[in-house]
């Protein structure tokens, strides 16, 4: 698979062709959110896990928020046609 099909497809709505805004902005977030416990552990700091769990939480509940705001705003794809009709 090419590479610009496989962006196209990730952040692109139903229609393939208007970029779906809150997908572009849940990638970054997603990269920073799952690397932050990692790099507190490099730089030496205490990880609390109960504190690492819920911001996992913020985490998930903030992109499902981004995610599906977009997908609610987005128009509808074309139905396909009715068998028999043509």
């Amino acid at each position: 698979m090419a590479a610009h099909k496989l962006i196209t497809d990730l952040f692109t709505g139903p229609d393939g062709e208007t970029w779906a805004i809150g997908r572009l902005y849940s990638l970054p977030m997603l990269i920073a959110g799952l690397a932050l416990p990692f790099v507190m552990i490099w730089r030496g700091q205490a990880m609390d896990p109960m504190a690492a769990l819920a911001g996992y939480g913020a985490l998930g509940g903030g992109l499902w928020a981004l995610i599906g705001g977009t997908n609610s705003a987005e128009p509808p794809p074309p139905l396909p046609p009715a068998p028999g009709e043509g």
